[in-house]
């Protein structure tokens, strides 16, 4: 005990405490910077996504469902088909990755499509392309052409921003190109889908206008072989691929009709050319069964005035 006590009194504490508080403060510094960087982080990512924000790739397939009684209309039905992944895991070089997030912050609802340019734009463009395709690649399904397109939808629209790769038929999509069917014959299961049923008019547009420079480039172009990578300067932005899909899905809900009069102010401010027809002019109704109840209503409406007529007409003949 006395020895421990001599040790204790022989040490030098005008040396040993400052040396203590200092390293007691540099510890307590670091773990109050580490803290405030990892929270700040934290608070970073959850802001990010109460915003919206994203780096997420969603691949979601597109297609039309009949509606029952009703020949003329179908409902627009998007499905997710491959797990999503995100913008690191599609893509290990870091340049690449500032490219996609550059471009996609330049489309709009009135062009959601992604502007690849150039041998980057189409190496990245194939690279989602081949993602997607060796996913899919072992489906039970038929294999039919599909049309594959990355988007990213405005986010005037859209709660979420994330790219989007669009699947969907050439024969679906063709249809789309016709502005007056979409606003009178295309349901939605929800009814804020609107702005897909925008997109994908909008698709359907550049893919025609891709289709019209392909087919003048083929009448003047001689060469046979595959293009090299350096002569890539404009690719098309909406490839064919051939793949197995489930077309069997069913609408989540009854379908809703979009009510396009209370739309027109945001296309409009978007800057989209699109109008609507004035038999559109009345507010829709927002699902089939209030279609359904109206037409009854309708059909109530016109049974009583043929009954008041025929009562007119019956006392006019007992005069």
């Amino acid at each position: 005990m006395q020895f421990v006590m001599d040790w204790f009194w022989s040490l030098q504490w005008e040396r040993l405490v400052p040396e203590l508080i200092g390293k007691a403060l540099g510890f307590l510094s670091g773990f109050a910077a580490s803290w405030f960087l990892l929270f700040r982080r934290r608070l970073n990512a959850l802001q990010r996504m109460q915003s919206g924000d994203s780096d997420d790739f969603i691949f979601q397939m597109h297609h039309l469902s009949p509606v029952a009684g009703h020949p003329d209309d179908v409902v627009l039905l998007f499905r997710n088909v491959a797990p999503k992944t995100t913008l690191n895991d599609l893509y290990d070089n870091e340049a690449v990755r500032d490219v996609v997030k550059k471009i996609a912050e330049q489309t709009t609802l009135d062009d959601p499509i992604l502007k690849t340019e150039g041998t980057l734009g189409f190496e990245l463009l194939n690279d989602a392309v081949g993602h997607i395709a060796g996913l899919l690649a072992t489906t039970p399904f038929p294999r039919k052409p599909w049309l594959f397109v990355m988007t990213c939808e405005d986010r005037q629209a859209v709660r979420k921003k994330c790219v989007r790769c669009f699947l969907i038929q050439p024969a679906e999509l063709e249809k789309f190109l016709d502005w007056h069917w979409c606003q009178h014959h295309v349901l939605v299961e929800k009814p804020w889908h609107w702005f897909r049923v925008v997109a994908l008019h909008r698709i359907a547009c550049a893919w025609k206008t891709e289709q019209q420079i392909a087919m003048e480039e083929s009448a003047h172009s001689t060469e046979l072989d595959m293009p090299l990578v350096d002569k890539q300067v404009r690719h098309d932005r909406v490839r064919v691929l051939s793949l197995g899909l489930n077309e069997s899905e069913a609408p989540v809900g009854e379908p809703h009709r979009i009510a396009w009069k209370s739309h027109l102010a945001n296309l409009t401010a978007m800057g989209l050319p699109l109008t609507t027809a004035a038999s559109n002019s009345i507010d829709a109704p927002d699902s089939i069964g209030d279609t359904s109840a109206n037409q009854a209503t309708s059909a109530n409406q016109a049974t009583a005035g043929q009954a008041s007529v025929n009562q007119a007409t019956g006392n006019t003949s007992d005069r």
